[in-house]
């Protein structure tokens, strides 16, 4: 019964979300996305690079995450790989689980599995805090500007997400490691525990290894934060880009708060295929609620979407080249993207393995 209705809402979601899209598209009409798109112009390919910059960013954070010494991918690589991922991501239902998990495998063929595993993780642990610092701003910026009526409601927000920012850290200070006190307290006998006893030994090395970044490389931390910060704001340039040349009178912080909003329907709304929907809905709602046309919202998620999908394209080439046998290659080492398919427990047994390309 539990099966069949997670097989209901897979299929429900992209259902749904195409559903909303065409709802937001009708409602605006495609005279005016395209009369925007026009008005951009020759902008779009500073769009193109703006978000380049953006994937540059996290994938200098992704190699300050692998622990020194460790022999790693090239930054050349690792864009690429990141690139992968992110198709993957946005183009499956899904979502991260694909995406990370095939990243992860990738990397895992210059690397140590465990290390490989322990920096993505280290990587969006630590975008996940910047992406939660940067809506912690949105919503303070927010309180110093709303109405006496409309503070409640922010003041709620910036509590909740002080509280989401703190549970991490009262994690990863914990004397035991949470990972290994739940594998620890399976029952033998569990269906959970038979499964994942092949991976126990993994699950805990790349735990530890993680809570061994957080405690030792505090140097590395900080840079890898501070890179993930840089990233929002590259999000605020774009909205400001679109906004300045479509409605000829943005302003920083408008930018700023589409941009927190933007965020917030990211983190909640990964599963679903490139966000299709929610993110016209979000950037709607966001815009309307600063005194813009809610169409003006849509126009915007669609321009960006578009380079998106830009990304995507490239991402999914890169997995297409992975996916072609080069000569010398090792015959038993399987490429990169041929396999997307498969479980989740066919990628994972090579990192045990640790296997080099």
């Amino acid at each position: 019964m539990k099966k069949k209705k997670h097989q209901f809402v897979r299929v429900l979601t992209p259902i749904a979300s195409v559903a909303l899209f065409v709802y937001f598209l009708r409602r605006t009409g495609t005279a005016s996305i395209t009369d925007s798109a026009r008005a951009l112009g020759w902008g779009f390919a500073l769009l193109i690079l703006l978000s380049g910059l953006r994937h540059a960013l996290r994938t200098a954070a992704w190699h300050v995450s692998i622990e020194p010494g460790t022999p790693r991918p090239g930054l050349l690589e690792l864009f690429g790989l990141r690139l992968v991922g992110e198709a993957l991501n946005g183009a499956t239902p899904a979502g991260p689980l694909l995406g990370e998990s095939v990243k992860t495998w990738a990397a895992s063929k210059s690397m140590r599995g465990s290390s490989s595993a322990s920096s993505v993780v280290i990587e969006n642990i630590i975008y996940g805090l910047g992406a939660g610092l940067f809506m912690l701003s949105g919503a303070v910026l927010l309180l110093a500007a709303a109405s006496p009526r409309a503070r409640l409601g922010s003041w709620t927000v910036a509590t909740c997400l002080v509280a989401s920012l703190l549970v991490p850290w009262a994690i990863l200070r914990r004397r035991t490691a949470l990972a290994t006190a739940l594998l620890d307290h399976l029952p033998a006998t569990s269906r959970l525990k038979r499964f994942l006893a092949p991976y126990e030994p993994t699950i805990k090395a790349v735990e530890a290894e993680v809570r061994d970044f957080f405690l030792t490389r505090r140097g590395a931390f900080i840079c890898i934060l501070g890179l993930e910060l840089l990233t929002n704001f590259t999000g605020v340039a774009e909205a400001y880009l679109i906004l300045s040349v479509t409605t000829f009178h943005a302003s920083l912080l408008t930018a700023y708060l589409v941009e927190v909003a933007y965020r917030a329907v990211q983190l909640f709304f990964a599963f679903v295929p490139f966000g299709l929907g929610v993110e016209e809905g979000g950037a709607a709602g966001a815009l309307r609620a600063l005194g813009y046309n809610a169409s003006q919202g849509v126009s915007l998620a669609i321009l960006r979407r578009a380079r998106s999908v830009f990304w995507a394209a490239l991402g999914l080439l890169f997995a297409a080249r992975y996916c072609v046998a080069r000569p010398g290659d090792d015959a038993q080492v399987e490429p990169i993207g041929c396999r997307v398919g498969v479980t989740i427990d066919a990628k994972l047994r090579p990192m045990e393995e640790g296997s080099a390309l």
